[in-house]
């Protein structure tokens, strides 16, 4: 009998001990009048308890019907965009007025405008929030495609993807160093004096003093080589592509040039044309049709680009060190080692215009934007002056837009980016003498080159078509690859 009495008493200790396990109200005691309370706001936000358990079957039937297999839309396909949608819809909320609301939560707002009662109150949460928080970036995209790795929201351990605008910034330039251009080779210098990027494959020719010159297959990773042509006794000074007649040209200190077939891989060997005795310094105009190299005493030879037949003489005063054609094709810009800038009119086959390159004692480069506005003249005092191209054709003392003194010894090398963005300029006689100027900005990037940066000395600075990769190349045979990150093009 006590056995079973000590039993009830544990059966009745426990009961209790379950009892004081249930939680009691914290603020205020649950009656009849909150239960009517709640659902009265239950009818008003959701149309009753049983409406909302209805309109949520409701609801995931039209889910179903609509993507039976996935549920994540519909099937992929190679020009698939999303655009952004709200994560769920509530039909009831469309319903709730602002009066409504406010009756249910006991709040009185001043009437007109958005606080007007037969608004939607979502409107005005939504109003509410913009005013405070103002309208957060992801909710401003309009679509996003899958198409494209680029686009992936996890890109990186950044996680993050960070968006590039439409214009190079300046002071930083975002740059990674490749793998050499031409690292299954080395054997092109050991100077080298030519880079020329293809504009319809992305091919890329190194060529140099030791008479060997090279196609490489650019890719930043392994560069491969596809072709290497070598001259016997024929140090090359000048190479350049004309890939309207699927040829490269290669110039030296000889009376005669090389001509290479890229179809057929064959080399021709022609003569000069009477009192051009060197082919060292030449270039081929933007439209490939004209070839004009320097001579002696001042002489500009123009030559047929197809025949390399000589169609015209033109002259300065002074022996010439640098030529470029602008982007039009009907004029051509002379600098001289007089410091005197000269240009042709191609069309009438003379002067149009001359002027003192401001400061300069002896000039060694010249060079044109793509866009036409600016041209920059380099000296061998290590000074880069940028004019505005109006200005040189019409004032007799034109002055600089910009003077640039980075370096300290001759400019050996004066090279703008296809965009018109950037201008690279470089020194062979000072080990890493090599800078990059935001023209925008008016101002050089801060981060290029490092100081980790071995360049080697800089002979030769190329882009390629859309700016995606930059060469350098130095007079020890090396010719270094960096990828730009603003650019994603090639």
């Amino acid at each position: 009998m006590s056995k079973s009495t000590r039993k009830r008493k544990h059966d009745k200790e426990v009961e209790i001990e379950y009892q004081m396990e249930i939680p009691k109200p914290k603020h205020r005691p649950y009656d009849f009048a909150s239960q009517v309370e709640d659902e009265h706001l239950t009818q008003i936000l959701f149309g009753g308890s049983n409406a909302f358990l209805k309109s949520l079957e409701e609801a995931e039937q039209e889910e179903i019907k609509a993507h039976p297999d996935s549920g994540l839309g519909e099937e992929d396909s190679d020009d698939f965009e999303m655009e952004h949608k709200p994560a769920w819809t509530d039909d009831d909320d469309d319903g709730i007025e602002v009066g409504q609301a406010l009756d249910a939560q006991g709040r009185h707002l001043p009437d007109g405008g958005i606080n007007s009662r037969s608004n939607k109150y979502k409107d005005l949460l939504k109003h509410k929030f913009q005013s405070i928080n103002s309208i957060p970036k992801w909710a401003k995209m309009s679509k996003f495609s899958e198409d494209s790795d680029e686009d992936e929201i996890l890109q990186t351990c950044g996680f993050i993807k960070k968006q590039r605008g439409s214009f190079l910034p300046s002071s930083i330039l975002e740059y990674k160093k490749m793998k050499d251009l031409n690292s299954e080779t080395y054997t092109e210098g050991p100077f080298i004096n030519s880079i020329e990027f293809l504009n319809n494959s992305s091919v890329a020719l190194v060529a140099g003093q030791n008479g060997i010159a090279t196609l490489f297959a650019v890719d930043g990773k392994k560069n491969a080589k596809l072709h290497s042509i070598g001259f016997e006794h024929f140090s090359i000074c000048c190479a350049k592509v004309i890939e309207k007649n699927n040829e490269i040209i290669f110039g030296s200190r000889h009376s005669y040039i090389h001509s290479f077939n890229m179809m057929s891989s064959k080399s021709n060997k022609i003569p000069l044309p009477p009192g051009l005795t060197t082919f060292k310094n030449f270039i081929v105009s933007h439209d490939d049709n004209f070839i004009a190299a320097t001579g002696k005493w001042g002489e500009i030879h123009l030559l047929s680009s197809k025949s390399k037949e000589r169609i015209g003489i033109l002259k300065q005063s002074g022996e010439v060190t640098s030529l470029c054609f602008n982007p039009n094709n009907n004029l051509l810009y002379s600098h001289s080692d007089s410091g005197e800038i000269t240009i042709f009119d191609l069309s009438m086959r003379r002067v149009k215009h001359k002027f003192i390159d401001e400061g300069c004692l002896q000039g060694t480069t010249i060079t044109i934007s793509p866009s036409n506005q600016f041209v920059a003249a380099g000296s061998a005092q290590g000074v880069v002056n940028i004019y505005d191209s109006n200005s040189v054709l019409e004032k007799k003392n034109p002055t600089p837009r910009k003077s640039l003194m980075n370096l300290t010894t001759g400019i050996t090398s004066l090279e703008f980016n296809p965009t018109s963005e950037m201008l690279a300029f470089s020194s062979v006689d000072v080990l890493n003498s090599v800078k990059l100027y935001h023209v925008n900005s008016s101002t050089t990037f801060k981060n290029f080159p490092s100081f980790e940066t071995r360049f080697g000395h800089v002979n030769v600075v190329k882009f390629s078509p859309g700016s995606g990769y930059m060469a350098l190349g130095n007079k020890k045979s090396t010719v270094s690859l960096y990828r730009l990150g603003h650019f994603k093009n090639y």
